[in-house]
């Protein structure tokens, strides 16, 4: 039995910038998983432990959002979410709030303060990723999009393995994919597709949504985005695993 897919796979980046985040956080093994976790959604971050050098790097750069907890020395996140928003240069920046704490009130001054979200620590990276994603985007992705490099087989074959015709998916979801290739489809074919994932090779049928041919020009890489139409409920188990594992192996944010 396969399921239907039908939201979108989300992963045209060309017409996105890369994002600047500015991550707040005053204990270090948060502040360094984070930071770690964001890069490895390709988020550009900087990350300080004090609210005041985060003021201070915003005289220089604005980011695209800020993400701070609230216990910090000194100046406490509140503080810092009421200073960024009382500034008319930085007060539409957006600030996510994330803390350990489960006081109700905390949460209620921060969301009345102007705080685009209330997250507690540890984030959930799929909830994390789509949080930010509301608060920057005006077409906000609802699955993480993780930049990759694994083996393909688009449109034909049996199986990786018996197939030299590989492609290069470049970044996957569990909706969909981005595939790089000199060859791309036009938008709207219909597509079988084998997977390579770790000992796995997954069957999908997807459809092509758009495609970059070399005419684009040099700052396009020729390639395709795939949207998964069918897809085994197992497989796609897999493939949530998989980016769960990319984005959090060798990382814990209580150490």
């Amino acid at each position: 039995m396969v399921e239907m897919t039908t939201q979108g796979a989300g992963l045209k980046t060309e017409d996105r910038p890369k994002r600047f985040l500015l991550v707040v956080d005053g204990d270090g093994s948060h502040l360094y998983y984070t930071g770690i976790l964001l890069q490895r959604l390709d988020y550009t971050i900087h990350a300080t432990k004090t609210a005041e050098e985060a003021l201070e790097i915003m005289d220089v750069a604005k980011p695209s959002l800020v993400l701070t907890d609230v216990q910090l020395l000194h100046m406490n996140g509140i503080d810092l979410l009421k200073q960024v928003k009382k500034n008319p240069i930085t007060r539409t920046i957006p600030v996510i709030v994330y803390t350990l704490l489960k006081d109700p009130i905390v949460k209620e001054t921060c969301l009345k303060e102007g705080a685009a979200a209330f997250l507690r620590k540890p984030v959930d990276p799929d909830v994390l990723y789509a949080t930010i994603q509301r608060a920057t985007e005006a077409t906000p992705r609802s699955y993480v999009r993780l930049t990759t490099c694994l083996s393909a087989v688009i449109g034909g074959g049996q199986g990786v393995q018996s197939d030299s015709r590989y492609d290069c998916v470049s970044a996957l979801s569990e909706h969909g994919m981005y595939v790089s290739t000199p060859k791309p489809r036009p938008a709207g074919l219909q597509i079988p597709i084998v997977l390579l994932l770790g000992n796995a090779e997954l069957k999908i049928d997807g459809v092509v949504l758009y495609s970059f041919d070399k005419s684009k020009g040099p700052l396009q890489t020729p390639g395709m985005g795939i949207k998964f139409l069918r897809i085994k409920p197992e497989d796609q188990a897999l493939i949530k695993t998989f980016i769960e594992r990319q984005l959090t192996g060798g990382l814990d944010p209580t150490k």
